[in-house]
């Protein structure tokens, strides 16, 4: 019986395209086919109403569909670090730095999404230099938002400092007299005064820093977190980023 002996340069052949396919193939084809981000808010507000058609716009071009849910923040953050859920949509850019590394299966999508800015509201007028002037108020601002829990812990004392479930849960406290201030983004605050008649008696007294605002995916899509933030740079050299943040905008205006 004749044996067949295969050609060693055949097989390195072989080799060589299979190692050529897979790293050319979309990574969809490779198992990723869908991913679903969490948010700290709800989706009908100002950070996720931009940055999730960005999202969707990026992974769509990379053949993966693309789903945003809210969840309470600390929630949201127990869902994406460990994998339940495949990424954040919304963390600071030195969220690990912030939030003292507790959640290491986070991995930042090298793109800048957003900036927000800090601001201050109260229902009286006050005026401040710097945090530690805040220290003799009770100051208020939302549980998950680990920017704040940093700033806040290392210039008011314990005691003055009250989490609140969400920002609207925060103003209301705010408006009823149980905390004289709340910290929390500008453009947010400036929309849940004009959506809530009750909060009325509450304006927002300082704008205080810019906060860049970037997704963070779960480790398990090492890979693609690269793929993800390439696209997003070309979304902004081709203008199609700046076309979709242009027209939420003017659809918020609007209404």
């Amino acid at each position: 019986m004749e044996s067949h002996v295969p050609n060693p340069w055949a097989i390195k052949r072989y080799g060589y395209c299979l190692l050529m396919l897979c790293l050319f193939t979309p990574l969809s084809s490779q198992g990723t086919e869908e991913v679903t981000f969490s948010g700290g808010q709800p989706l009908n507000q100002y950070q996720p109403s931009i940055i999730v058609p960005i999202l969707t716009e990026a992974f769509k071009r990379n053949g993966i569909k693309f789903n945003a849910v809210h969840h309470p923040s600390l929630r949201s953050l127990l869902y994406s670090s460990t994998g339940t859920l495949d990424g954040e949509l919304h963390r600071v850019y030195n969220f690990h730095k912030v939030s003292g590394n507790k959640y290491p299966g986070l991995i930042r999508i090298e793109s800048e999404l957003l900036t927000i800015w800090l601001a201050v509201f109260a229902t009286k007028k006050i005026t401040f230099a710097s945090w530690t002037d805040l220290r003799e108020y009770k100051v208020c601002y939302a549980r998950g938002k680990k920017i704040l829990e940093k700033i806040l812990s290392q210039h008011l004392p314990k005691e003055q400092i009250v989490t609140a479930d969400n920002d609207t849960h925060a103003v209301k406290m705010l408006s009823e007299g149980l905390v004289d201030l709340v910290v929390s983004e500008s453009r947010l605050g400036d929309d849940l005064l004009e959506i809530h008649s009750e909060f009325s008696n509450i304006t927002k007294v300082q704008q205080l820093h810019p906060i860049r605002m970037y997704s963070y995916i779960h480790k398990k899509h090492l890979q693609l977190a690269t793929l993800i933030a390439e696209t997003l740079e070309q979304m902004k050299k081709d203008g199609s980023f700046a076309k979709i943040v242009g027209a939420i905008d003017k659809s918020i205006n609007l209404h």
